[in-house]
């Protein structure tokens, strides 16, 4: 019996979509070219990557079916940030590493990050009343609690109450402390020379008050998703090209995040020269591609993605649907056959 059950879909034309994916390229993540003309409030030397990134849009939009572009949204008084906290930025490289925080599981927000809540360990252990983990461990000042410096981080924050009554519900983590960075009514704006599109796709991530998130795909405990991958899945995307700022931070994090269980199944390539490292530091760069690389990425540069053949343009959606249908005929056929 012959059979033509490959003609169905091979014939149908639905191959998988591709998208370039641009990571956090904002003014708060800037030191030049920003829209104010003033560094970013989380700068990172990473201004060199722009014009790389237009010239692969200007001359290589063939290869994206969709251009993603992530933004860093955060309400004042983030979790994320030190002040919010009484600490100064980048108080977790002190040596006693980030601040505790206990969260609210993912059945409880139902593994949304929008829905999810994080509370300072601090707060929940008697804000103030014991101190004695401060010796190993990042805690406000003395003298300083929440209850009196920083009440919009505890109130309507439902970990602060559920993570007390019922430990049982909740898990816990720790939280770097950065500056106020990349603020919803601030610099989180993308830079006035960045290629912009009206068809370019935004994820907003860190637009919950009590919960930081540097991957585009989940928070930083990885439990709890953002939007990303329900888009991608919905259009069909199954190959990413991940460039932005930074490698070693929300890059890393994402593509990381690509290859987990909790995600579809992506094939991803880094544009490592389109991406910066924290404080352009290029150990940590270096460290970064390397790890990314073995989560499964494939490392790319601007000059290969711009020596890319376009690929052939397929078949009207209405032609796939008629010859799809053509094939699955010749298959029912030659089965009854």
């Amino acid at each position: 019996m012959t059979c033509f059950c490959f003609s169905a879909l091979a014939a149908s034309g639905f191959a998988g979509k591709t998208a370039l994916v641009i990571v956090d390229v904002q003014d708060c993540f800037l030191e030049a070219n920003t829209t104010s003309g003033n560094p970013g409030s989380l700068y990172v030397p990473a201004s060199q990557i722009i014009p790389l990134l237009n010239s692969i849009r200007n001359e290589k939009s063939c290869l994206f079916d969709e251009v993603i572009r992530t933004r860093d949204f955060h309400p004042a008084g983030h979790i994320s940030f030190g002040s919010t906290h009484g600490l100064a930025p980048f108080s977790h490289l002190s040596g006693k590493g980030g601040l505790p925080l206990t969260c609210t599981k993912p059945s409880i927000s139902m593994g949304v990050t929008a829905d999810a809540s994080c509370c300072p360990t601090f707060y929940i252990n008697g804000d103030g009343v014991d101190r004695s983990d401060c010796t190993t461990k990042l805690c406000p000042p003395e003298g300083w609690n929440y209850s009196t410096n920083m009440t919009s981080i505890i109130s309507d924050n439902t970990a602060c109450t559920l993570c007390k009554t019922d430990p049982s519900q909740c898990f816990e983590t720790t939280q770097a402390m950065w500056t106020d960075h990349c603020l919803q009514t601030g610099d989180s704006t993308f830079p006035p020379s960045l290629v912009k599109k009206d068809t370019d796709i935004i994820v907003k991530k860190g637009t919950n008050l009590f919960v930081d998130a540097y991957s585009a795909f989940m928070d930083n405990t990885q439990s709890l998703k953002t939007e990303l991958d329900s888009i991608l899945q919905d259009r069909g995307i199954d190959t990413l090209y991940v460039a932005g700022i930074a490698t070693d931070v929300c890059v890393h994090a994402t593509v990381r995040d690509a290859f987990s269980n909790k995600t579809g199944s992506y094939t991803v390539s880094v544009i490592k020269d389109a991406t910066a490292a924290v404080l352009g530091d290029q150990s940590n760069f270096d460290t970064a591609i390397d790890e990314m690389r073995k989560y499964g990425a494939a490392i790319t540069t601007v000059a290969e993605v711009l020596n890319m053949e376009c690929p052939t343009p397929l078949i009207s959606h209405a032609s796939q649907i008629a010859v799809g249908t053509l094939g699955l005929v010749f298959a029912v056929f030659s089965f009854l056959r």
